[in-house]
């Protein structure tokens, strides 16, 4: 068996998406394979789509099975199912890593900085000649996680290739005004239980002494609800560290806004994006992806 799984802490739309959607081109090809997560789904896997008919399996793992990884790259952050001497492939988008699985695994180390590693995934069903086999609620997935990785096209890690790979599931999903619809969603989700959706999409994470090592993100629609409840925001990560950011990526406004108090972490991002903060909230220009940040930290000097 071929088990596909992504990070143990939690799991977003692309991670949950490909999980599945990977399982099944496997499955066309007549190969036996599970789409599997120990971890929490957070708000991006919205009701709608975990109503769908396609889901991750229910299957323990055995000593014979093989792993394919995706979304996640840091072996540090793989699921707890994962037998790291099993591991046959790995797809991701985040950077960091890339040489390690290179030289370990060459042309089966997919790790490219675009947009989602739904595309990774969509890409790998056209090469098979299966895409017309994709199936519509598995396209309804990869929809949803490339709009999600890409911040419906508006991020600057978006590609042709995610441009493409999503009109390429248009074409089989067929739904009118599918990317509003689904970000309404998301916030809905986010609003009912904010402290939940922080917990659920806060990395903790050694990056770069630039960074602190807690670093939250939370794509809404719009933010106004989110900053009038800025106490919960500060209560949740105060709970879990004293250096912490917050990247609130407001699709209507089309910026993004990150929240700090902490001294030492204002002092660099001041000095990481030469703009001034108010209010603990520092307001960026167009919409920064949390690997965006991540990716422009790593490249910074002092």
């Amino acid at each position: 068996m071929i088990v596909i799984t992504s990070g143990k802490r939690y799991i977003d739309i692309d991670a949950y998406a490909s999980c599945i959607a990977y399982a099944n081109l496997l499955k066309l090809k007549g190969i036996d394979a599970k789409a599997i997560s120990s971890a929490k789904v957070n708000e991006s896997v919205t009701p709608s789509l975990l109503n769908l008919n396609v889901k991750l399996d229910e299957y323990n793992p055995t000593e014979k099975d093989d792993f394919i990884i995706v979304d996640v790259s840091n072996k540090e952050f793989f699921d707890e199912i994962v037998n790291q001497r099993k591991i046959i492939e790995i797809l991701d988008h985040h950077v960091g890593y890339e040489m390690y699985w290179k030289e370990r695994f060459k042309d089966k180390a997919k790790i490219e900085f675009i947009g989602a590693v739904a595309t990774l995934i969509v890409e790998l069903y056209k090469k098979e000649i299966l895409i017309d086999n994709i199936g519509k609620e598995v396209a309804i997935l990869l929809m949803a996680a490339i709009l999600d990785n890409t911040l419906n096209f508006k991020a600057k890690v978006t590609t042709k290739r995610d441009i493409v790979a999503y009109s390429e599931l248009e074409k089989i999903v067929n739904i009118e005004n599918y990317s509003e619809k689904y970000f309404k969603e998301c916030q809905m989700e986010i609003e009912k239980n904010l402290e939940k959706a922080i917990e659920n999409d806060t990395k903790i994470e050694h990056i770069t002494s630039v960074l602190p090592n807690i670093f939250g993100q939370l794509t809404v629609w719009e933010k106004d609800n989110i900053f009038k409840s800025k106490k919960t925001i500060f209560h949740t990560l105060d709970s879990i560290g004293d250096r912490w950011m917050m990247n609130i990526i407001c699709l209507k406004d089309g910026k993004s806004y990150i929240i700090a108090r902490d001294l030492d972490v204002q002092k660099n991002l001041i000095r990481l994006f030469g703009k001034n903060l108010k209010d603990d909230i520092l307001e960026l220009d167009g919409l920064w992806l949390r690997k965006e940040i991540i990716k422009k930290a790593r490249e910074f000097t002092y």
